[in-house]
């Protein structure tokens, strides 16, 4: 073997080695089956007299997601339930102190994408329907209505460890749903010139949670 085939060959091993040191540093994880848990804070937004008589506690979100597709699309379902305060003096001289009870179940459809061996995204479509429950001392018992409901969310994660990882989450929630004076046992809003429903209820939803996969760890060193 003279000296111009070994060199031939040792820039073809070169070359060789380093598409598949870039294949193997381009693998990405697999998106697998998931539960999501959220910790949220509903923030109503479009509907003044809501936003004024009421004063968000917080959100809890639980789903389930699994992919149909190498891609990254999947479907889920979930259920989440919202805890609203009621401003005890919004509308004086009524009494209306008392809690505003929010429970939702949907289904999903969504995209996750890697990123890196450890960060994804996701972007997500819900849809379902709202149950609301008004227990606030003006009424001699809670006055309950529910509505469809829809929502969209964009979600960024970052692995812990091979299957936890934990995320921020940004969305818009939207409820068939309108706030009445029949809904808090009044007639009028005292001291306000609403009169009629509401626009439909509203919400920018902001977030922080966590996602445990379902599957065996990748063997080997790694994220």
């Amino acid at each position: 073997m003279n000296r111009s085939t070994l060199a031939l060959c040792l820039i073809l091993l070169l070359a060789h080695g380093r598409v598949h040191a870039q294949e193997k540093k381009a693998r990405l994880p697999e998106v697998k089956p998931n539960l999501h848990g959220w910790l949220i804070l509903p923030l109503p937004t479009g509907v003044p007299i809501f936003n004024d008589v009421t004063e968000s506690v917080g959100q809890l979100d639980l789903r389930f997601q699994v992919p149909f597709s190498k891609k990254g699309w999947g479907a889920g379902a979930g259920t989440k339930g919202s805890l609203f305060s009621m401003r005890e003096n919004a509308l004086a001289p009524a009494n209306i102190a008392g809690t505003v009870n929010r429970w939702t179940f949907y289904g999903q459809l969504q995209y996750e994408r890697y990123t890196g061996p450890v960060t994804y995204y996701q972007f997500s479509a819900q849809m379902g329907t709202s149950k609301y429950t008004w227990d606030c001392a003006s009424c001699p018992e809670p006055t309950k209505q529910e509505g469809l409901f829809w929502g969209v969310n964009a979600n960024y994660y970052v692995h812990a460890t091979d299957n936890l990882a934990f995320g921020l989450l940004l969305g818009y929630e939207r409820d068939d749903a309108r706030l009445t004076p029949q809904q808090l046992c009044l007639d009028s809003y005292p001291g306000r010139t609403d009169k009629g429903p509401s626009a439909q209820y509203q919400f920018i939803t902001v977030g922080l949670g966590f996602t445990t996969r379902f599957g065996k760890s990748p063997e080997g060193p790694g994220w």
